[in-house]
């Protein structure tokens, strides 16, 4: 948890900023093009509980498994406090408040590669998708095309080590396009689409579920 909160300040800093300004470019625009003010759950939402550059109007519920980035968060946005909670196990969502019912987005960037079993965790999240709305997971790009298994190995790593940690393990979940594209998400729910970013390093995948 060390390692997570010094990496999160480099997420704005370049060149980490590379890789995720694309993301949460994309992101903004998934949400914008759905409902002007959609009910949005931002699961794994670390210290950032929302989608910056969303729809002015949406409302934001943000869950995390370690209670410490929760309790950031609460200090961080007082205003969100009722709408944050911490994940009561990896394999489960808070059960309480605006947690209960559905959400017109589900949103979890850059956890599915942290997950042993990626398929019943989406489906997990799936199950919090209204008719007509939408799952969108980003991930690391593991594909043959994307530069990024070098970097993770050489560059990133040595920065790892030097902060007291290693790269090496903890994504247990690699996906390349297609097999993000093939991710059984449950029953009803129907592929939009995978993107790439433009540096192929990552990428954002979209499913909605049937009306």
């Amino acid at each position: 948890m060390a390692a997570y909160f010094k990496n999160h300040p480099r997420r704005v800093r370049f060149p980490w900023s590379i890789y995720h300004r694309g993301l949460g470019r994309r992101l903004a625009a998934i949400l914008r093009a759905s409902w002007p003010a959609p009910r949005v759950l931002v699961v794994g939402c670390g210290l950032k509980p929302f989608v910056e550059g969303g729809p002015a109007g949406a409302t934001y519920f943000g869950c995390d498994l370690d209670p410490r980035t929760i309790d950031a968060c609460r200090q961080a946005y007082p205003e969100m406090s009722d709408r944050l909670a911490v994940c009561p196990s990896g394999d489960a969502l808070p059960d309480e408040g605006g947690f209960r019912e559905l959400f017109d987005v589900v949103v979890a960037k850059e956890v599915i590669e942290h997950t042993v079993a990626p398929a019943p965790w989406a489906g997990m999240l799936a199950k919090k998708v209204r008719p007509g709305g939408s799952l969108v997971l980003t991930t690391p790009n593991y594909g043959r095309f994307s530069t990024l298994p070098l970097l993770e190995a050489t560059i990133l790593e040595l920065v790892a080590r030097r902060d007291g940690y290693s790269r090496r393990d903890i994504h247990p979940s690699r996906f390349d396009p297609r097999s993000l594209a093939a991710l059984d998400t449950g029953p009803g729910m129907v592929l939009v689409g995978v993107e790439t970013t433009w540096t192929r390093w990552a990428m954002v995948g979209q499913w909605t579920r049937a009306e």
